[in-house]
């Protein structure tokens, strides 16, 4: 059954269908709707979702990093985590990478969030140029962090 989020996102004029829907079409739709999301998903790792093409995002969320309501909050959000993640590779790695700026996050909502997020670091052993890179962090809501991931952005193929 599809989620209730997204579902008052409009249809994609990619992936509309014009036939009348049965049951079976439905479930039909669901699943290729689902592909596709999958799809999407494997070539941006989880970071590159474009939301807009799809009616249902499956719990998959974009934050809203200019939300005139939450902006500091979610900023302050990904600030935390990126610097979690950070510190952990500086700690394993022992670089000493400095947090720039937060481009964007996604998140998938479970025991607490799963976040996938974009940002740029500088580096001070490279004359301080600065550098895209990605993290996975998980948030629990009761504030247990756990980062299972930080590494440069892949080139672009």
């Amino acid at each position: 059954m599809p989620s209730p989020i997204g579902s008052d996102v409009p249809p994609s004029p990619k992936r509309e269908k014009v036939e009348e829907t049965t049951s079976d079409d439905s479930d039909d739709d669901y699943y290729e709707q689902l592909e596709f999301f999958n799809q999407e998903m494997r070539k941006g790792g989880g970071y590159e979702i474009d939301f807009s093409k799809f009616r249902n995002c499956f719990d998959w969320q974009s934050l809203d990093l200019d939300d005139i309501e939450m902006a500091d909050e979610n900023r302050d959000l990904m600030a935390m985590l990126s610097n979690r993640a950070l510190a952990k590779l500086n700690d394993e790695n022992g670089t000493s990478l400095e947090l720039g700026k937060i481009l964007r996050a996604n998140f998938h909502p479970s025991a607490g969030s799963t976040y996938y997020i974009s940002f740029e670091v500088n580096d001070p052993s490279d004359g301080n140029q600065t550098k895209p890179y990605q993290a996975v962090v998980f948030h629990h809501f009761a504030g247990n962090v756990r980062v299972r991931s930080c590494n440069p952005k892949p080139p672009s193929s």
